[in-house]
């Protein structure tokens, strides 16, 4: 799995990095950068795109599905995850797949 900084569009494959630990703690999921000892707090939103992206994912079949499940407007859905996705990137939390 390659992990790099790249634009993240609806088309983009997106995977999480499996080399991460993480761990629910209270109603949070903590994941561990084991390169940088950081540690990274994910909400309930967060954990369920965490959860999505298991498998790589594509970014617009992800956004579809949150803005469903949440009844959420979609352009909305994809900006916000769109900008969660560049987060996790540069934390090398998930791997951009081309």
């Amino acid at each position: 799995m390659t992990i790099r900084q790249a634009a993240i569009g609806p088309d983009t494959i997106v995977v999480r990095n499996p080399d991460m630990p993480a761990t629910c703690v209270d109603e949070e999921l903590v994941i561990l950068n084991v390169e940088t000892g950081r540690y990274v707090g994910l909400d309930s939103i967060g954990r369920r795109i965490w959860d999505a992206i298991e498998m790589p994912t594509r970014v617009g079949d992800l956004c579809t599905s949150l803005a469903r499940e949440f009844r959420g407007d979609a352009a909305a859905v994809e900006e916000d995850t769109t900008a969660f996705l560049h987060e996790l990137a540069r934390e090398a939390l998930i791997g951009i797949q081309a």
